[in-house]
Protein backbone atom coordinates (compact mmCIF):
# COMPACT_ATOMS: atom_id res chain seq x y z
CA UNK A 1 0.00 0.00 0.00
CA UNK A 2 1.15 3.50 -1.25
CA UNK A 3 2.17 6.27 1.38
CA UNK A 4 2.06 9.60 1.88
CA UNK A 5 3.06 12.05 3.93
CA UNK A 6 1.27 15.74 4.82
CA UNK A 7 2.02 18.32 6.84
CA UNK A 8 -1.43 19.33 8.35
CA UNK A 9 -3.66 17.29 11.04
CA UNK A 10 -5.81 15.19 9.79
CA UNK A 11 -9.04 13.58 10.62
CA UNK A 12 -11.62 10.74 9.99
CA UNK A 13 -13.97 11.64 6.81
CA UNK A 14 -11.36 14.32 5.54
CA UNK A 15 -10.75 15.10 1.97
CA UNK A 16 -7.29 15.97 1.03
CA UNK A 17 -6.00 17.29 -1.34
CA UNK A 18 -2.38 16.01 -2.14
CA UNK A 19 0.17 18.26 -3.24
CA UNK A 20 1.66 18.68 -7.48
CA UNK A 21 4.30 16.19 -6.96
CA UNK A 22 2.33 13.68 -4.93
CA UNK A 23 -0.74 14.17 -7.21
CA UNK A 24 1.43 13.49 -10.22
CA UNK A 25 3.29 10.39 -8.68
CA UNK A 26 -0.13 8.76 -7.87
CA UNK A 27 -1.78 10.13 -11.37
CA UNK A 28 0.78 9.98 -13.80
CA UNK A 29 3.65 7.57 -12.57
CA UNK A 30 1.87 4.77 -10.38
CA UNK A 31 -1.56 5.11 -12.32
CA UNK A 32 -3.64 4.73 -9.27
CA UNK A 33 -7.04 3.79 -9.93
CA UNK A 34 -9.98 5.98 -8.02
CA UNK A 35 -10.55 3.86 -5.15
CA UNK A 36 -7.40 2.45 -4.33
CA UNK A 37 -5.95 2.15 -1.00
CA UNK A 38 -3.30 4.10 0.44
CA UNK A 39 -1.52 5.52 3.92
CA UNK A 40 -1.25 8.53 4.58
CA UNK A 41 0.65 10.20 7.92
CA UNK A 42 -0.17 13.52 9.07
CA UNK A 43 2.12 16.35 10.52
CA UNK A 44 1.57 14.70 14.09
CA UNK A 45 2.79 11.43 13.10
CA UNK A 46 -0.88 9.67 12.63
CA UNK A 47 -1.23 7.62 10.05
CA UNK A 48 -4.92 6.74 8.36
CA UNK A 49 -5.99 4.52 6.14
CA UNK A 50 -7.68 6.37 2.54
CA UNK A 51 -8.85 5.66 -0.65
CA UNK A 52 -7.89 7.87 -4.07
CA UNK A 53 -10.46 10.34 -5.45
CA UNK A 54 -10.01 12.30 -8.76
CA UNK A 55 -12.06 15.42 -8.73
CA UNK A 56 -12.17 18.07 -11.37
CA UNK A 57 -8.46 17.22 -11.91
CA UNK A 58 -7.78 17.09 -8.71
CA UNK A 59 -6.38 14.11 -6.83
CA UNK A 60 -7.85 13.47 -2.87
CA UNK A 61 -7.56 11.36 -0.46
CA UNK A 62 -10.55 10.04 1.01
CA UNK A 63 -9.69 9.52 4.84
CA UNK A 64 -11.64 6.19 6.35
CA UNK A 65 -9.93 5.39 9.49
CA UNK A 66 -7.06 5.28 11.73
CA UNK A 67 -4.32 3.04 11.47
CA UNK A 68 -4.08 1.27 14.91
CA UNK A 69 -0.67 -0.17 14.29
CA UNK A 70 2.40 1.04 16.20
CA UNK A 71 5.60 1.94 15.58
CA UNK A 72 8.56 1.33 18.46
CA UNK A 73 8.39 4.31 20.44
CA UNK A 74 12.74 4.37 20.87
CA UNK A 75 14.51 6.77 18.83
CA UNK A 76 17.54 5.86 16.99
CA UNK A 77 19.96 8.44 15.94
CA UNK A 78 22.47 7.17 13.27
CA UNK A 79 26.00 9.31 13.53
CA UNK A 80 27.55 8.43 9.72
CA UNK A 81 30.75 9.21 9.25
CA UNK A 82 30.38 11.38 5.16
CA UNK A 83 31.37 8.81 2.83
CA UNK A 84 31.18 9.00 -1.54
CA UNK A 85 28.06 10.23 -2.88
CA UNK A 86 26.75 7.16 -4.77
CA UNK A 87 27.53 5.05 -1.40
CA UNK A 88 25.98 7.79 0.96
CA UNK A 89 22.61 8.46 -1.30
CA UNK A 90 22.03 4.48 -0.66
CA UNK A 91 23.42 5.01 3.16
CA UNK A 92 20.58 7.46 3.36
CA UNK A 93 18.21 5.64 1.90
CA UNK A 94 18.47 2.58 3.40
CA UNK A 95 18.78 3.95 7.39
CA UNK A 96 15.66 5.47 6.85
CA UNK A 97 13.90 2.07 5.57
CA UNK A 98 15.60 0.46 8.65
CA UNK A 99 14.78 2.79 11.29
CA UNK A 100 16.80 5.57 11.93
CA UNK A 101 15.21 8.77 13.03
CA UNK A 102 17.96 10.77 12.80
CA UNK A 103 20.60 10.90 10.69
CA UNK A 104 23.97 13.09 11.82
CA UNK A 105 26.77 13.34 9.06
CA UNK A 106 30.20 13.36 10.70
CA UNK A 107 33.32 14.85 9.95
CA UNK A 108 36.24 12.58 11.12
CA UNK A 109 39.83 12.48 10.33
CA UNK A 110 39.87 10.14 7.41
CA UNK A 111 36.61 11.90 6.54
CA UNK A 112 36.95 12.25 3.03
CA UNK A 113 34.01 14.14 2.01
CA UNK A 114 33.64 17.49 3.60
CA UNK A 115 31.13 20.88 2.47
CA UNK A 116 31.34 24.45 2.90
CA UNK A 117 28.38 26.20 4.16
CA UNK A 118 27.47 27.08 0.71
CA UNK A 119 26.64 23.54 -0.48
CA UNK A 120 24.57 22.15 2.52
CA UNK A 121 21.32 23.56 2.70
CA UNK A 122 21.45 22.52 -0.97
CA UNK A 123 22.70 18.87 0.26
CA UNK A 124 20.13 18.61 3.36
CA UNK A 125 17.40 19.35 0.64
CA UNK A 126 18.27 16.27 -1.49
CA UNK A 127 19.29 14.40 1.78
CA UNK A 128 15.99 14.88 3.29
CA UNK A 129 14.13 14.36 0.30
CA UNK A 130 16.06 10.86 -0.11
CA UNK A 131 14.81 9.57 3.49
CA UNK A 132 11.29 11.30 2.83
CA UNK A 133 10.84 9.21 0.05
CA UNK A 134 12.30 5.80 1.82
CA UNK A 135 9.95 6.28 4.71
CA UNK A 136 6.76 6.71 2.38
CA UNK A 137 8.32 3.45 0.70
CA UNK A 138 8.61 1.30 4.27
CA UNK A 139 5.32 2.77 5.75
CA UNK A 140 6.52 4.63 8.52
CA UNK A 141 4.81 6.60 10.55
CA UNK A 142 7.46 8.77 11.58
CA UNK A 143 10.05 10.72 9.68
CA UNK A 144 14.25 10.10 9.27
CA UNK A 145 15.26 13.72 9.67
CA UNK A 146 19.18 14.20 8.08
CA UNK A 147 20.70 16.99 10.56
CA UNK A 148 23.59 19.56 9.28
CA UNK A 149 27.31 17.39 9.17
CA UNK A 150 29.51 18.22 12.61
CA UNK A 151 32.67 17.62 13.42
CA UNK A 152 33.34 14.29 15.75
CA UNK A 153 34.04 16.81 18.46
CA UNK A 154 30.71 17.97 18.74
CA UNK A 155 29.08 14.55 18.41
CA UNK A 156 27.79 15.00 22.16
CA UNK A 157 24.66 16.76 21.96
CA UNK A 158 23.37 14.07 20.30
CA UNK A 159 23.98 11.55 22.88
CA UNK A 160 21.02 9.49 24.17
CA UNK A 161 20.55 7.16 26.57
CA UNK A 162 22.74 4.15 25.12
CA UNK A 163 25.60 5.99 23.02
CA UNK A 164 27.56 3.56 21.09
CA UNK A 165 30.56 3.42 18.76
CA UNK A 166 31.04 0.12 16.17
CA UNK A 167 35.05 -0.52 16.29
CA UNK A 168 36.61 -3.02 13.91
CA UNK A 169 39.24 -3.80 17.07
CA UNK A 170 36.80 -4.56 19.70
CA UNK A 171 36.31 -7.96 20.01
CA UNK A 172 34.50 -9.15 23.31
CA UNK A 173 31.36 -6.55 23.22
CA UNK A 174 28.25 -7.68 21.24
CA UNK A 175 26.27 -4.73 19.49
CA UNK A 176 23.46 -6.79 20.43
CA UNK A 177 24.25 -6.78 23.87
CA UNK A 178 24.13 -3.49 24.17
CA UNK A 179 20.45 -3.02 22.95
CA UNK A 180 17.70 -2.90 25.41
CA UNK A 181 15.00 -0.01 26.62
CA UNK A 182 16.13 3.58 25.74
CA UNK A 183 17.00 5.80 22.56
CA UNK A 184 20.05 4.65 21.09
CA UNK A 185 23.08 6.41 19.64
CA UNK A 186 25.37 4.42 17.06
CA UNK A 187 28.70 5.20 15.55
CA UNK A 188 30.04 4.08 12.49
CA UNK A 189 33.44 5.11 10.81
CA UNK A 190 34.33 6.12 7.29
CA UNK A 191 36.60 3.88 4.77
CA UNK A 192 39.19 3.40 7.19
CA UNK A 193 37.55 3.78 10.57
CA UNK A 194 37.69 5.63 13.25
CA UNK A 195 41.13 6.68 14.83
CA UNK A 196 42.31 5.40 17.77
CA UNK A 197 42.83 8.96 19.72
CA UNK A 198 38.82 9.57 17.97
CA UNK A 199 37.76 5.86 19.71
CA UNK A 200 40.01 7.40 23.10
CA UNK A 201 37.80 10.51 22.89
CA UNK A 202 34.51 8.80 22.63
CA UNK A 203 34.64 6.43 24.88
CA UNK A 204 36.03 9.07 27.41
CA UNK A 205 32.59 10.99 26.73
CA UNK A 206 30.73 8.26 27.32
CA UNK A 207 30.53 6.04 24.11
CA UNK A 208 30.78 2.09 24.39
CA UNK A 209 32.68 -0.02 21.30
CA UNK A 210 30.93 -2.80 20.14
CA UNK A 211 31.64 -5.08 17.62
CA UNK A 212 29.75 -5.91 14.28
CA UNK A 213 31.33 -9.31 13.97
CA UNK A 214 34.52 -10.67 12.32
CA UNK A 215 34.16 -9.02 8.75
CA UNK A 216 35.67 -5.79 8.25
CA UNK A 217 32.53 -4.51 6.53
CA UNK A 218 32.22 -1.33 3.95
CA UNK A 219 31.37 2.33 5.21
CA UNK A 220 27.67 1.87 3.96
CA UNK A 221 27.40 -1.31 4.82
CA UNK A 222 28.47 -1.57 8.61
CA UNK A 223 25.37 1.24 9.10
CA UNK A 224 22.83 -1.06 7.81
CA UNK A 225 23.91 -3.94 9.60
CA UNK A 226 24.24 -1.93 12.94
CA UNK A 227 20.18 -0.94 12.38
CA UNK A 228 19.57 -4.04 11.18
CA UNK A 229 20.91 -5.38 14.50
CA UNK A 230 19.06 -2.62 16.83
CA UNK A 231 15.89 -3.57 14.57
CA UNK A 232 15.75 -7.01 15.45
CA UNK A 233 17.65 -7.30 18.93
CA UNK A 234 15.21 -3.72 20.04
CA UNK A 235 11.39 -5.26 19.74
Amino acid sequence: MRQFFVKEELKCNDMYELDENQAHHVKSVLRMSEDEPVRIVDVNSQAFLGHIRYVDRKTFVYIDEEDASEEKDRKIVYGAAMIKKDKWELLLQKAAELGADVIVPLETRRTIIHLDDKEIKKKLERWNKITLEACQQSNRTSLCEVVEPVKLKNIEKYKQDINLVAYENEECRKLRDYISDGNILILAGPEGGFEKSEIDYLNEIGFTCVSLGKRILRAETAGMYALSVIDAYGD
